[in-house]
């Protein structure tokens, strides 16, 4: 085609040149942000006369007048006129025309246009994906997709975010799953550079993720990265930034904690004046802390070579000391055309990363007397009473990690008989880690001290590897499209670990951190490891009629060794359908809707995400005992407590969901609304039996027991528009969810049907999961008051411990009895509605984002307030307490502990939250002015990100996670405070 055009640019030039003699000739190259572009066409305003662009952008052009005006157009691209001027040279740059370019969505096994599209698929493009600063990519998704959870979880230099879609499906692990180019990786993809990444699908409904079979129940997320374009071309990218605690805990001074212990002991600081005031947060926290990134790219494509090779680096000091983190990428992909049916590729992503490991003093600097002083007049570490001195815990921690990754794929393509292509490749996933942490000796206080310096070395290894063959079909014939896919998949995980720990190594100097330098007396090691397999077949079939009516089937067949022979394979089938409406012949003209499509899905996914070993009776060794004639130490072993289930079987959620899709206003308001409707049936849960031989009081064994429904609607919302050199838009996204366990232990005998858990460390536990409410609700005494005087402790329900200025706890079910069984659900920490919404407006090159996320209608349980193991510092809430009749009716007497931190309500805070997660100025140069420095494209930008939240949560971030098991809450017991951060960058291609 495009040979073609190029043969009649020249006819038109030579007719050109014979007319109009010679007039000015016109040289100049047509470019996209990708490169050249060829087959461009170039026509003289008013005139018959044009050529087309060859294969390197460039054009030649003869005029009879020095003032004409050239029309460049090509599909896909905005048509540009430009004034000659009597100019011998004219470049132009091409923007791309967005609602002339079909999109196409990545899904499993390949792609398909959006408008073919069947399922609830969500795309991020990369120019979204490089808004956030963090280590974790997810973290830009924030607030832009519907249906998806993304919490920080902390702000730990390096972390991973905790990524939730549309509820909570299991009581197991609810992370979703991440394909990266094909791979299915363990984890999160907190190992990718963003500036690697082309773009993220999420794949939401049923329909989507069934090609994934067994692993796809939670979600999907699809990451694609980077491939060459056009002419070879080298990006720069460099961001700068520093960052400072969000917010600080308000948290009692120095004299508010001295009143405090007074009204606990009377008489205990007659001269508060003469105490120390020592904030620990400020000690234990450094505020701008440097963190940075730098990306160096090269890429381009020929005839039948595509590269993309880039190198990463991204450092974090962390707030505090001994927090860091450093991360180096690098990323190669490439494929090469061997014969015009024959393509070779392979994408590689390899990754070093160095962590120092800060100790945990988030909490004991919460919990430390602001009457101690850091610091002993002779410049030694003080005895801080609470739980330790936070900064002699910094000073005496040597803890590092140094891991190595690499993920790959390799892959053959073989295209024969037209409209078929074979694939094979092969993915890999290798990575190990060491961890080497030593304390030297040191004292502080009888309770905090080191009488002899220790080291501990960890070594951790992964190997996975999945081999996948797949045949794919595509023709389309008249107003039939078919795009097929059927395959075999073959995968492994392998991981191991070794632990070994000694005692009075011969020195502290760091080149003698090593186990042999160590006593052998009390040393320690300890070794294991697990083995996953699973073989799978899979099949998808695409078919569009006449660009109006679409429907997918899917099946996914997969055999897992974590399950019994008995119970081993599981299938998972799906289909779907699409109207697009709007391309009905009696779909009416001339009205402001101009697209409207509907979808509907079904389908089954499945979870096997439970321990290997939970289908065996463990048995437990190093149970020696001495007998024998010669009173000879002998090994022994015996039931450890957990007894197998040969007959567990998969997880499976069902799920059905309704679409609409919409386009208004010639395509400046846009959106999509979807209900859903999902049921995971036989979640494997550990359900508490009566015990037996040597197994206790009670054992646990893990059932196929529980069911659990999640229902709501997703909605994104867009709008884009211009108003003269102005543009401008915003979108809304949101997503509700009601999460509600439907059955639990019922039909098992000798089984509860509860699941009491949440365990905050000290005995107590304060989470339930049963039959009715959500998975993991917050469980304890609802507070109606304090004890005012005698009268009203004589005549109300209370536990015999409790006291005039003590708590006054519900008598829920109204016996007139207060006990354990006025435990009650107090709260839950599943929101009801996670949202978000931004804003951009742009004039020329300069353009503002802002970019908005929250949730709302959950709660969180303030455990490191409920914690009293000893007299521990408070937040100043309990300034308000209770210190006579009349004082207080909601924040009892002062204590240290007892009766008034049993679980209750009076720990649950709301945690809620509207935040400004990126704000963003950027400025694009004009190409006049940066093509003389021979640059193709050049920005530079300010950004700052949490520079605002909202919340009533009295703790450092109210986005924490949780755990893996879903049925242990929200609990903040401390945690790394999240950070704001504000930074500068720079992009350029050259």
């Amino acid at each position: 085609m495009i040979k073609s055009k190029y043969l009649l640019g020249l006819v038109f030039y030579f007719i050109a040149g014979n007319i109009f003699g010679q007039g000015l000739i016109v040289n100049g190259t047509v470019t996209s942000n990708d490169g050249a572009l060829p087959g461009v066409n170039v026509v003289v305003e008013g005139t018959s006369l044009g050529t087309v662009t060859d294969i390197d952008g460039n054009y030649s052009i003869q005029l009879d007048k020095p003032n004409m005006t050239l029309i460049f157009s090509f599909i896909g691209y905005k048509t540009q006129s430009v004034a000659v001027n009597g100019r011998s040279e004219v470049n132009v740059r091409l923007e791309e025309d967005v609602s002339q370019l079909e999109e196409v969505v990545v899904i499993g096994y390949g792609s398909v246009r959006k408008s073919d599209l069947t399922g609830s698929v969500t795309s991020i493009k990369s120019e979204e994906l490089i808004k956030s600063p963090a280590a974790d990519p997810v973290q830009s998704l924030q607030g832009k997709v519907a249906g998806l959870q993304i919490l920080s979880g902390s702000g730990t230099p390096g972390s991973e975010s905790y990524v939730r879609l549309r509820g909570i499906n299991t009581l197991n692990d609810n992370r979703v799953l991440y394909v990266v180019d094909g791979v299915i990786v363990d984890g999160g993809i907190n190992f990718l550079n963003n500036q690697d990444i082309a773009s993220i699908e999420v794949l939401k409904d049923a329909s989507a993720k069934a090609i994934f079979g067994t692993r796809g129940a939670n979600g999907v997320i699809i990451v694609t990265t980077k491939k060459g374009t056009g002419d070879a071309k080298i990006s720069f990218a460099a961001e700068y930034g520093v960052e400072k605690v969000a917010n600080k805990l308000d948290l009692m001074s120095g004299p508010e904690f001295a009143r405090y212990i007074n009204d606990v002991t009377p008489g205990t600081y007659n001269n508060i004046s003469v105490l120390p005031d020592t904030d620990w947060q400020d000690l234990v926290f450094e505020d701008w802390q440097p963190m940075q990134t730098y990306t160096l790219s090269v890429s381009g494509a020929t005839e039948k070579l595509n590269y993309y090779l880039s190198g990463g680096l991204f450092q974090q000091e962390g707030i505090i000391p001994k927090s860091d983190f450093q991360r180096a990428n690098l990323k190669l992909n490439t494929s090469y055309k061997v014969r015009d049916y024959l393509k070779i590729g392979t994408s590689m992503t390899g990754i070093l990363r160095n962590t120092t490991n800060a100790p945990g003093v988030v909490s004991p600097a919460y919990w430390a007397w602001p009457i101690n002083a850091p610091f002993n007049a002779d410049g030694s570490f003080g005895e801080v009473q609470g739980s330790g001195n936070p900064l002699a815990a910094i000073e005496y921690s040597n803890s590092e990690t140094k891991a190595f990754r690499i993920v790959g794929n390799v892959y053959t393509e073989l295209t024969f008989l037209k409209d078929f292509t074979f694939k094979t490749s092969y993915q890999f996933d290798i990575g190990n880690d060491k961890t080497r942490s030593f304390t030297p000796v040191y004292y502080v206080s009888p309770t905090q001290q080191n009488e002899e310096n220790d080291l501990k070395v960890e070594f951790g290894e992964n190997r996975s590897w999945i081999f996948e063959n797949t045949l794919a079909y595509n023709k389309e014939i008249g107003v039939h499209r078919i795009d097929a896919v059927i395959g075999y998949s073959a995968q492994e995980n392998n991981s191991e670990d070794l632990t070994g720990t000694r005692e009075n190594l011969l020195g502290e100097s760091e080149d003698l951190w090593y186990l042999n330098a160590g006593s052998t007396v009390n040393q320690q090691n300890t070794n294991g490891s697990s083995v996953r397999a699973l073989s799978s077949i899979l099949f998808r079939a695409n078919y569009v009629y006449d660009d109006r009516y679409l429907f997918t089937a899917t099946f996914r067949r997969d055999g897992s060794s974590s399950f019994g022979a008995n119970n081993r394979y599981g299938n998972f089938p799906a289909f779907a359908l699409g109207w697009n409406l709007s391309n009905e012949a009696f779909f009416p003209a001339g009205i402001p809707l101009e697209k409207l499509k509907l979808r509907a899905s079904w389908g089954i996914n499945g979870n096997q995400n439970i321990p290997f070993l939970d289908q065996y009776s463990v048995i437990g060794a190093g149970i020696d005992a001495v007998f024998g004639q010669n009173e000879a130490i002998n090994s022994g072993a015996t039931f450890s407590g957990r007894p197998g289930n040969s007959d567990l079987k998969w997880e499976e959620t069902s799920e059905f969901d309704i679409g609409v899709e919409f386009g208004l206003l010639e395509g400046r308001l846009s959106g999509e609304i979807d209900y859903y409707n999902r049921l995971t049936s036989d979640i494997l849960v550990l359900l508490d039996l009566p015990g037996y031989a040597g197994a206790g009081a009670f054992v646990q064994k893990r059932f196929n027991a529980a069911d659990v429904r999640n229902s709501g609607f997703d909605f994104v919302l867009n709008w884009q528009d211009e108003v003269g050199q102005v543009s401008y838009g915003f979108g809304v996204t949101g997503n509700t969810v009601k999460n509600e366990v439907e059955g639990l232990g019922e039909g098992i005998p000798g089984a509860g049907t509860q699941i009491i858990s949440g365990d905050l460390g000290n005995g107590q536990r304060v989470t339930i999961t049963e039959k009715g409410q959500s998975i993991g609700s917050f469980y304890g005494y609802k507070v109606i008051g304090v004890f005012q005087d005698a009268d009203q402790l004589a005549s109300t329900p209370r536990l015999s411990q409790q006291g005039i200025g003590d708590f006054i706890y519900a008598d829920t079910d109204g016996n007139g009895v207060l006990n354990a069984d006025d435990r009650t659900i107090i709260g839950s920490w599943i929101p009801d509605f996670v949202y978000g919404f931004n804003a951009n407006v742009g004039f020329k090159g300069l353009s503002l984002s802002l970019d908005f996320a929250g949730q709302s209608g959950n709660q969180i349980y303030n455990g490191k307030q409920a914690i009293r193991f000893a007299t521990l510092n408070y937040e100043d809430r309990f300034n308000e307490r209770w210190t006579g009749p009349g004082t207080s009716n909601t924040d009892p007497k002062a204590s240290t502990g007892g009766i008034n931190y049993n679980p209750s309500d009076y720990f649950i805070e709301d945690a809620s939250f509207i935040k400004l997660r990126t704000v963003t100025i950027s400025y694009a140069f004009p190409n006049p002015l940066i093509e003389k420095l021979k640059i193709l494209t050049a920005s530079v930008y300010v950004r700052g990100t949490n520079l605002w939240n909202s919340t009533d949560y009295s703790g450092y971030t109210p986005e924490l996670g949780g755990s893996d098991s879903a049925i242990g809450g929200i609990i903040d017991l401390g945690v790394y405070p999240t950070t704001k951060v504000i930074s500068a960058g720079l992009n350029l291609t050259f």
